[in-house]
């Protein structure tokens, strides 16, 4: 069983002061790896819905990144985007196998509500290297994502 989290890097480009928290890392849930015959991949959405290659095995659900932003001006418009440096999805200790990572599903504009918040929901997708090996690490994968927000 692996369990695969992602983790942001988050960064503000403004003149005026508001604060982000994340309230949810995007978490691909725990999956077991049934064929790596032919590359498998998993899929979450913004909203939570998931696609799944019939080669996995979803043990434990996986979850959309939600982040709050809030303290900025009622009704205030905020450009998104986001990006990786790597693809490659990081064992916590040494596997022959990986996971590669696309960031798929986010919105690229928000408006504050009449409070001053507002919230970004983050999907994306995992695949496997589809390379015939089974020789996953049973660890946690991870990878770092930037999220620009431009207000």
């Amino acid at each position: 069983m692996r369990k695969l989290i992602v983790l942001a890097l988050l960064l503000f480009q403004s003149f005026v002061h508001a604060d982000i928290f994340e309230l949810q890392a995007l978490d691909f849930g725990t999956i077991a790896v049934t064929d790596n015959s032919s590359a498998a991949s998993l899929t979450i959405d913004k909203f939570g819905n998931t696609t799944v290659s019939p080669h996995l095995l979803v043990v434990s659900q996986p979850i959309p990144g939600r982040f709050l932003i809030d303290n900025l001006a009622p009704n205030t418009g905020i450009s998104i985007s986001m990006s990786h440096n790597a693809s490659t999805m990081t064992p916590l200790i040494s596997s022959q196998e990986f996971f590669t990572f696309s960031l798929t599903d986010y919105s690229d504009y928000l408006v504050a509500d009449a409070n001053g918040e507002a919230e970004l929901l983050i999907g994306g997708t995992i695949t496997t290297s589809g390379s015939g090996s089974l020789n996953f690490a049973q660890t946690d994968y991870r990878i770092n994502y930037r999220v620009i927000f431009l207000y």
